[in-house]
């Protein structure tokens, strides 16, 4: 069942609406959509703005959580997807997020090609970002979107979507035909 502006506003407290999203997300766009990117940015494209901004981030925040910067442009290296993620941090009112990710998109630009190219291999990922000194400009944005995602408590930098949709609900909603 599709989410309402009403079951927005019933959730009883941030996990149970961030679940409550999430969930909505899985269902517009499951695995078998997600592995497919053509049609995957197809659905995107027609999704509301709310929840359009949260599926282009999510892997952003997974890769934060879990490695850094730096290496969330060896997992998520399409340029749509890059887009996505950047105006979706825009729209989830994350500016400095935003700028912080614009900044390092720039910085990673030429090495990009080599990541699509799978030129570097996920065992030396590390090791290549150090030698091409991408890491060393990263790390300092590293720390601050960390510090970021501190500060919004347990959910991170998906605390985002939770004041999102409270704020905007009908942006988080699909039509009803």
């Amino acid at each position: 069942m599709a989410i309402t502006v009403e079951t927005i506003h019933a959730a009883q407290g941030d996990e149970a609406l961030l679940q409550l999203l999430a969930t909505e997300l899985q269902q517009l766009l499951p695995i078998e959509i997600q592995e497919d990117r053509d049609r995957f940015h197809e659905i995107l494209g027609s999704l509301p703005r709310g929840l359009r901004a949260m599926a282009g981030t999510h892997e952003f925040d997974v890769s934060m959580t879990q490695e850094d910067l730096a290496a969330h442009f060896s997992n998520q290296n399409d340029e749509r997807d890059l887009r996505e993620t950047l105006n979706g941090l825009r729209e989830l009112e994350l500016p400095q997020v935003a700028d912080l990710f614009e900044q390092a998109w720039k910085i990673m630009e030429p090495n990009l090609d080599a990541l699509r190219k799978d030129e570097v291999s996920i065992e030396k990922l590390h090791d290549w970002l150090e030698e091409t000194g991408v890491q060393e400009k990263i790390d300092p944005m590293n720390d601050i979107i960390w510090d970021i995602s501190a500060e919004a408590g347990p959910l991170g930098l998906h605390h985002s979507w939770v004041i999102y949709a409270r704020k905007y609900p009908e942006r988080c909603v699909v039509a009803e035909a």
